[in-house]
């Protein structure tokens, strides 16, 4: 029997608009509906009005190029997409009943397998996606069961945090060249990167520098007093890290007139967004070029007092403070998952904390670019 229930996701909603789409979606009654995890949705719900909106947008459409999204409204400079259809607010039954009909019938279909999302992306588009529910709004979340046991309970949000820093990509063979591949990620492409670029121009020209996206101002760098002060939520500047930042993001200088960062902003010091934008951007990969056969020495040690840490970063800074150790001894030494390691040298890495000393190469060898470890 082929199944024709529209399996429906959401994303974006705070409290009251959630409680809204929930009461709208009863009154529809729930034979022809059923809400369902991200990856095996056949259409989306997502609420644009709040910071994560527009990114949560761009990354869903990213990582499901083919599936019917249904939003509040569309973000500023959205390129018209006949898969995304828009929903004003506030929510009605029957606007939402006739919004489901659209996108059911925009669905791709397979057949003997009823509704189905067709898809195919990358494993560097999976990483790239932001979760899909801040880690604050858990318990909000309609699949969040809280467990009996107190240990089970904080478990559950022991493997969110972790997730959220250092995703959940399963281990891979390190001797096989193409599923290397699958671990490593470009920095440069990232926040990460045009962060770096932008407080090093702010130290040239000794000013800070500004970083935008299509709906203003995200980000003012002051290498000055090695401040960063940002426009958005925490959880929009998170999901904005894990996305590739070209053609959504770009670097901005202040007016000469008036070079100061504007009252009222919240701010952190660069070192400590830095590290998080290097661990958002990796999620569990490796700079492109890391070898995981060098050595790696800890230069100096991290703040660990101060920072984010991944699962198991003590372990792995004292492993590494002791002697020199490759990724994949360290990861054999110390019996943890593969992204756990990566996540912390790509965080080590960014702030200069680590350094891989060059192998002596033969001779008779090339010297080549990827004989070398990242010198992003």
């Amino acid at each position: 029997m082929i199944d024709t229930t529209l399996r429906l996701c959401h994303s974006g909603m705070d409290e009251k608009t959630l409680s809204g789409f929930q009461a709208c979606l009863n009154v529809m009654g729930t034979e022809a509906w059923g809400l369902s995890e991200e990856a095996g949705a056949d259409a989306a719900f997502i609420d644009m009005d709040s910071d994560l909106g527009p990114y949560l947008l761009a990354a869903h459409r990213l990582l499901y190029p083919l599936r019917p999204l249904i939003v509040t409204r569309r973000p500023p400079g959205y390129r018209p997409d006949p898969l995304t259809i828009e929903l004003s607010k506030p929510l009605r039954p029957s606007t939402l009943s006739a919004a489901l009909g659209r996108a059911r019938e925009l669905m791709p279909r397979r057949a003997s397998h009823g509704l189905a999302d067709v898809a195919e992306v990358s494993g560097d588009a999976l990483e790239s996606i932001p979760d899909e529910m801040p880690f604050d709004a858990l318990r909000s979340h309609p699949t969040f069961v809280p467990s009996e046991e107190p240990t089970g309970l904080l478990r559950r949000f022991e493997e969110r945090l972790a997730t959220l820093y250092v995703g959940s990509m399963p281990d891979v063979d390190l001797n096989d060249p193409e599923a290397r591949t699958q671990i490593q990620y470009q920095p440069e492409l990232f926040l990460q990167g045009l962060v770096a670029r932008a407080v090093s121009h702010a130290r040239e020209i000794a000013q800070p520098v500004r970083i935008d996206d299509a709906e203003g101002p995200v980000l003012y760098l002051d290498p000055r007093n090695g401040r960063a002060y940002a426009t958005r939520s925490a959880n929009a500047l998170r999901a904005l890290a894990q996305l590739p930042a070209r053609g959504i993001l770009r670097m901005a200088a202040l007016d000469p007139r008036t070079p100061s960062v504007p009252a009222g902003l919240s701010a952190r010091p660069l070192e400590e967004f830095e590290w998080e934008l290097a661990l958002w951007a990796s999620r569990g990969r490796l700079p492109a070029g890391t070898d995981v056969d060098a050595p790696v020495r800890l230069r100096s040690w991290p703040n660990l007092n101060r920072l984010t840490l991944p699962p198991e970063a003590i372990r792995i800074a004292g492993l590494w403070s002791r002697g020199p150790q490759s990724l994949r001894e360290t990861v054999r030494l110390l019996g943890i998952p593969q992204r756990y390691v990566f996540a912390f040298y790509s965080a080590c890495a960014a702030l200069g904390h680590v350094e891989t000393p060059l192998r002596q190469m033969p001779r008779n060898k090339v010297d080549t670019p990827s004989s070398h470890p990242s010198r992003w």
